[in-house]
Protein backbone atom coordinates (compact mmCIF):
# COMPACT_ATOMS: atom_id res chain seq x y z
CA UNK A 1 0.00 0.00 0.00
CA UNK A 2 1.15 3.61 -0.54
CA UNK A 3 3.35 4.87 2.26
CA UNK A 4 4.31 1.39 3.45
CA UNK A 5 7.88 0.11 3.05
CA UNK A 6 8.35 -2.49 0.30
CA UNK A 7 8.15 -6.14 1.35
CA UNK A 8 10.75 -8.72 0.40
CA UNK A 9 8.37 -9.82 -2.36
CA UNK A 10 8.11 -6.24 -3.62
CA UNK A 11 11.90 -5.98 -3.70
CA UNK A 12 12.30 -9.17 -5.71
CA UNK A 13 9.64 -8.08 -8.19
CA UNK A 14 11.22 -4.62 -8.49
CA UNK A 15 14.60 -6.23 -9.22
CA UNK A 16 13.20 -7.83 -12.37
CA UNK A 17 11.12 -4.80 -13.28
CA UNK A 18 14.27 -2.66 -13.19
CA UNK A 19 15.82 -5.11 -15.64
CA UNK A 20 12.99 -4.38 -18.06
CA UNK A 21 11.11 -7.61 -17.50
CA UNK A 22 7.34 -8.02 -17.44
CA UNK A 23 6.18 -8.36 -13.84
CA UNK A 24 2.75 -8.81 -12.24
CA UNK A 25 0.80 -5.87 -10.89
CA UNK A 26 -0.20 -6.01 -7.24
CA UNK A 27 -3.79 -7.00 -8.05
CA UNK A 28 -2.55 -10.25 -9.62
CA UNK A 29 -1.09 -11.36 -6.30
CA UNK A 30 -4.00 -12.82 -4.38
CA UNK A 31 -4.67 -12.17 -0.70
CA UNK A 32 -5.07 -15.11 1.71
CA UNK A 33 -8.83 -14.49 1.74
CA UNK A 34 -9.00 -14.57 -2.06
CA UNK A 35 -6.88 -17.71 -2.22
CA UNK A 36 -9.22 -19.47 0.18
CA UNK A 37 -12.22 -18.44 -1.93
CA UNK A 38 -10.57 -19.72 -5.11
CA UNK A 39 -9.63 -22.95 -3.34
CA UNK A 40 -13.29 -23.52 -2.40
CA UNK A 41 -14.36 -22.83 -6.00
CA UNK A 42 -11.73 -25.35 -7.07
CA UNK A 43 -13.21 -28.02 -4.81
CA UNK A 44 -16.63 -27.56 -6.35
CA UNK A 45 -15.20 -27.48 -9.87
CA UNK A 46 -13.45 -30.79 -9.18
CA UNK A 47 -16.65 -32.30 -7.79
CA UNK A 48 -18.50 -31.26 -10.96
CA UNK A 49 -15.95 -33.01 -13.17
CA UNK A 50 -16.10 -36.05 -10.89
CA UNK A 51 -19.87 -36.13 -11.44
CA UNK A 52 -19.31 -36.02 -15.20
CA UNK A 53 -16.78 -38.87 -14.89
CA UNK A 54 -19.33 -41.00 -13.05
CA UNK A 55 -21.93 -40.55 -15.77
CA UNK A 56 -20.19 -40.09 -19.13
CA UNK A 57 -20.79 -43.02 -21.49
CA UNK A 58 -21.38 -44.13 -25.06
CA UNK A 59 -24.79 -43.00 -26.32
CA UNK A 60 -24.86 -39.87 -24.16
CA UNK A 61 -25.28 -36.52 -25.86
CA UNK A 62 -23.07 -33.60 -24.98
CA UNK A 63 -26.26 -31.74 -24.06
CA UNK A 64 -26.75 -34.31 -21.28
CA UNK A 65 -23.24 -33.51 -20.03
CA UNK A 66 -24.21 -29.84 -19.97
CA UNK A 67 -27.29 -30.66 -17.90
CA UNK A 68 -25.17 -32.60 -15.39
CA UNK A 69 -22.77 -29.67 -15.05
CA UNK A 70 -25.52 -27.07 -14.67
CA UNK A 71 -27.56 -29.09 -12.18
CA UNK A 72 -24.66 -30.18 -9.99
CA UNK A 73 -23.07 -26.72 -9.93
CA UNK A 74 -26.24 -24.82 -9.07
CA UNK A 75 -27.42 -27.40 -6.54
CA UNK A 76 -24.15 -26.87 -4.65
CA UNK A 77 -24.34 -23.08 -4.61
CA UNK A 78 -22.20 -22.31 -7.64
CA UNK A 79 -22.66 -20.81 -11.08
CA UNK A 80 -21.28 -22.24 -14.34
CA UNK A 81 -18.99 -19.46 -15.62
CA UNK A 82 -19.32 -20.25 -19.35
CA UNK A 83 -23.12 -19.85 -19.39
CA UNK A 84 -23.86 -16.71 -21.45
CA UNK A 85 -20.21 -15.63 -21.27
CA UNK A 86 -19.68 -13.45 -24.37
CA UNK A 87 -22.52 -15.28 -26.09
CA UNK A 88 -21.52 -18.84 -25.15
CA UNK A 89 -24.89 -20.57 -24.78
CA UNK A 90 -24.14 -23.48 -22.41
CA UNK A 91 -22.62 -24.28 -19.02
CA UNK A 92 -19.59 -26.30 -20.15
CA UNK A 93 -17.35 -26.86 -23.18
CA UNK A 94 -17.50 -30.34 -24.73
CA UNK A 95 -14.88 -30.83 -27.45
CA UNK A 96 -14.92 -34.14 -29.33
CA UNK A 97 -12.04 -35.54 -31.43
CA UNK A 98 -10.88 -32.78 -33.83
CA UNK A 99 -12.64 -30.02 -31.86
CA UNK A 100 -9.75 -28.39 -30.01
CA UNK A 101 -11.77 -26.37 -27.50
CA UNK A 102 -15.00 -24.43 -26.85
CA UNK A 103 -17.22 -27.19 -28.23
CA UNK A 104 -20.86 -26.31 -27.61
CA UNK A 105 -23.05 -29.05 -26.07
CA UNK A 106 -25.76 -30.24 -28.47
CA UNK A 107 -28.49 -32.89 -28.45
CA UNK A 108 -27.26 -34.18 -31.82
CA UNK A 109 -23.67 -34.68 -30.64
CA UNK A 110 -23.92 -38.24 -29.31
CA UNK A 111 -20.81 -39.99 -27.99
CA UNK A 112 -19.79 -43.18 -29.76
CA UNK A 113 -17.14 -45.77 -28.98
CA UNK A 114 -13.69 -44.51 -29.88
CA UNK A 115 -14.43 -40.83 -29.30
CA UNK A 116 -12.13 -38.75 -27.17
CA UNK A 117 -13.74 -35.74 -25.50
CA UNK A 118 -12.51 -32.82 -23.45
CA UNK A 119 -14.91 -31.53 -20.80
CA UNK A 120 -13.86 -28.02 -19.73
CA UNK A 121 -15.58 -26.69 -16.64
CA UNK A 122 -15.27 -23.31 -14.90
CA UNK A 123 -17.13 -22.68 -11.65
CA UNK A 124 -17.99 -19.46 -9.82
CA UNK A 125 -18.51 -19.84 -6.09
CA UNK A 126 -19.07 -16.81 -3.86
CA UNK A 127 -17.56 -14.59 -6.54
CA UNK A 128 -14.39 -16.67 -7.07
CA UNK A 129 -13.47 -18.69 -10.16
CA UNK A 130 -11.76 -22.04 -10.73
CA UNK A 131 -11.15 -23.68 -14.11
CA UNK A 132 -10.15 -27.23 -15.13
CA UNK A 133 -10.68 -29.77 -17.87
CA UNK A 134 -10.29 -33.50 -18.35
CA UNK A 135 -10.14 -35.89 -21.28
CA UNK A 136 -12.41 -38.92 -21.46
CA UNK A 137 -12.05 -41.90 -23.78
CA UNK A 138 -15.37 -43.45 -24.74
CA UNK A 139 -15.08 -47.23 -24.73
CA UNK A 140 -12.07 -48.51 -26.68
CA UNK A 141 -10.28 -46.15 -29.04
CA UNK A 142 -7.24 -46.37 -31.30
CA UNK A 143 -3.68 -46.59 -29.95
CA UNK A 144 -2.97 -43.27 -31.68
CA UNK A 145 -5.76 -41.49 -29.79
CA UNK A 146 -4.77 -43.17 -26.52
CA UNK A 147 -1.23 -41.90 -26.95
CA UNK A 148 -2.43 -38.38 -27.74
CA UNK A 149 -4.55 -38.26 -24.59
CA UNK A 150 -1.67 -39.58 -22.49
CA UNK A 151 0.90 -37.19 -23.93
CA UNK A 152 -1.44 -34.22 -23.48
CA UNK A 153 -1.73 -35.10 -19.78
CA UNK A 154 2.06 -35.44 -19.57
CA UNK A 155 2.38 -31.99 -21.15
CA UNK A 156 0.23 -30.53 -18.37
CA UNK A 157 2.26 -32.34 -15.69
CA UNK A 158 5.55 -31.19 -17.24
CA UNK A 159 4.25 -27.62 -17.40
CA UNK A 160 3.25 -27.78 -13.73
CA UNK A 161 6.71 -29.07 -12.77
CA UNK A 162 8.34 -26.23 -14.75
CA UNK A 163 6.32 -23.56 -12.90
CA UNK A 164 8.57 -22.30 -10.12
CA UNK A 165 8.48 -19.11 -8.04
CA UNK A 166 10.35 -16.31 -9.82
CA UNK A 167 10.50 -18.23 -13.07
CA UNK A 168 8.85 -16.92 -16.23
CA UNK A 169 5.79 -17.97 -18.19
CA UNK A 170 8.05 -18.95 -21.10
CA UNK A 171 9.70 -21.62 -18.94
CA UNK A 172 6.36 -23.44 -18.78
CA UNK A 173 5.67 -23.23 -22.49
CA UNK A 174 9.19 -24.27 -23.44
CA UNK A 175 9.00 -27.44 -21.33
CA UNK A 176 5.59 -28.35 -22.76
CA UNK A 177 6.63 -27.75 -26.36
CA UNK A 178 9.77 -29.89 -26.01
CA UNK A 179 7.69 -32.84 -24.82
CA UNK A 180 5.08 -32.50 -27.57
CA UNK A 181 7.83 -32.18 -30.19
CA UNK A 182 9.10 -35.66 -29.28
CA UNK A 183 5.85 -37.05 -30.69
CA UNK A 184 5.66 -34.60 -33.62
CA UNK A 185 2.48 -33.16 -32.13
CA UNK A 186 1.39 -29.56 -32.59
CA UNK A 187 0.92 -27.28 -29.58
CA UNK A 188 -1.90 -24.83 -30.32
CA UNK A 189 -0.59 -21.26 -30.32
CA UNK A 190 -3.80 -19.29 -30.83
CA UNK A 191 -5.12 -20.12 -27.35
CA UNK A 192 -3.43 -20.27 -23.97
CA UNK A 193 -3.76 -20.58 -20.22
CA UNK A 194 -4.48 -17.48 -18.17
CA UNK A 195 -4.70 -15.87 -14.80
CA UNK A 196 -7.91 -16.73 -12.97
CA UNK A 197 -9.58 -16.41 -9.59
CA UNK A 198 -11.14 -12.98 -9.19
CA UNK A 199 -12.38 -13.11 -12.79
CA UNK A 200 -12.77 -15.73 -15.52
CA UNK A 201 -9.71 -14.49 -17.43
CA UNK A 202 -6.93 -12.39 -15.95
CA UNK A 203 -3.31 -11.73 -16.80
CA UNK A 204 -0.92 -13.32 -17.56
CA UNK A 205 -1.41 -15.23 -20.79
CA UNK A 206 0.19 -18.63 -20.18
CA UNK A 207 1.40 -19.84 -23.56
CA UNK A 208 2.28 -23.49 -24.06
CA UNK A 209 5.21 -22.95 -26.43
CA UNK A 210 8.14 -20.57 -26.63
CA UNK A 211 11.50 -19.73 -25.08
CA UNK A 212 12.67 -19.97 -21.49
CA UNK A 213 13.03 -16.70 -19.65
CA UNK A 214 10.31 -14.91 -21.62
CA UNK A 215 6.87 -13.67 -20.60
CA UNK A 216 5.69 -12.49 -17.20
CA UNK A 217 7.52 -13.22 -13.95
CA UNK A 218 5.57 -15.68 -11.79
CA UNK A 219 5.56 -14.93 -8.07
CA UNK A 220 3.92 -16.42 -4.97
CA UNK A 221 0.25 -15.53 -4.67
CA UNK A 222 -0.50 -15.64 -8.39
CA UNK A 223 -3.25 -17.99 -9.60
CA UNK A 224 -3.35 -19.18 -13.20
CA UNK A 225 -4.21 -22.11 -15.45
CA UNK A 226 -2.00 -24.36 -17.52
CA UNK A 227 -4.06 -26.04 -20.26
CA UNK A 228 -2.02 -27.25 -23.25
CA UNK A 229 -4.03 -28.09 -26.36
CA UNK A 230 -2.12 -30.84 -28.19
CA UNK A 231 -2.98 -31.66 -31.80
CA UNK A 232 -2.09 -34.93 -33.49
CA UNK A 233 -1.09 -32.92 -36.56
CA UNK A 234 -0.43 -29.23 -37.13
CA UNK A 235 -0.72 -26.64 -34.35
CA UNK A 236 -2.91 -24.50 -36.58
CA UNK A 237 -6.66 -24.21 -35.95
CA UNK A 238 -9.78 -22.61 -37.40
CA UNK A 239 -13.21 -21.59 -36.16
CA UNK A 240 -16.15 -23.63 -37.45
CA UNK A 241 -18.09 -21.52 -39.94
CA UNK A 242 -21.21 -23.59 -39.24
CA UNK A 243 -21.14 -22.61 -35.56
CA UNK A 244 -23.65 -19.75 -35.25
CA UNK A 245 -22.02 -18.64 -32.01
CA UNK A 246 -18.49 -18.45 -33.41
CA UNK A 247 -16.92 -20.42 -30.57
CA UNK A 248 -15.92 -23.91 -31.70
CA UNK A 249 -12.22 -24.23 -32.56
CA UNK A 250 -11.11 -27.14 -34.78
CA UNK A 251 -7.68 -28.45 -35.74
CA UNK A 252 -6.65 -27.16 -39.17
CA UNK A 253 -6.13 -30.65 -40.63
CA UNK A 254 -9.10 -32.02 -38.63
CA UNK A 255 -6.93 -34.53 -36.79
CA UNK A 256 -7.73 -35.28 -33.14
CA UNK A 257 -6.79 -32.91 -30.34
CA UNK A 258 -6.50 -33.40 -26.58
CA UNK A 259 -6.29 -31.05 -23.59
CA UNK A 260 -5.98 -31.23 -19.81
CA UNK A 261 -6.17 -28.24 -17.46
CA UNK A 262 -5.68 -27.27 -13.82
CA UNK A 263 -5.97 -24.06 -11.81
CA UNK A 264 -2.72 -23.47 -9.94
CA UNK A 265 -1.56 -21.32 -7.03
CA UNK A 266 2.07 -20.25 -7.06
CA UNK A 267 3.65 -20.64 -3.62
CA UNK A 268 7.15 -20.16 -2.23
CA UNK A 269 7.87 -23.82 -3.00
CA UNK A 270 6.18 -24.33 -6.38
CA UNK A 271 2.58 -24.64 -7.43
CA UNK A 272 -0.40 -26.00 -5.52
CA UNK A 273 -3.08 -27.57 -7.70
CA UNK A 274 -6.45 -26.11 -6.70
CA UNK A 275 -8.57 -28.32 -8.95
CA UNK A 276 -7.59 -31.85 -7.89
Amino acid sequence: MPGQPPTELDKRVMYWENKGREVPTRDLIKTPEQIEGIREAGKLNTAVLDEVARNIREGMSTLEIDEIVYNYTTQHGGTPAPLNYEGFPKSVCTSINEVVCHGIPKAEDVLIEGDIINVDCTTILNGYYADASRMFIIGKTTPEKEQLVRVAKECLEIGINAAKPFCFVGDIGNAIQKHADKYHYGIVRDLCGHGVGNAFHEEPDVTHFGRKGTGMLLVPGMVFTIEPMVNMGTWKVFTDEDDPYGWEVISWDEKPSAQWEHTLLMTEDGVEILTY
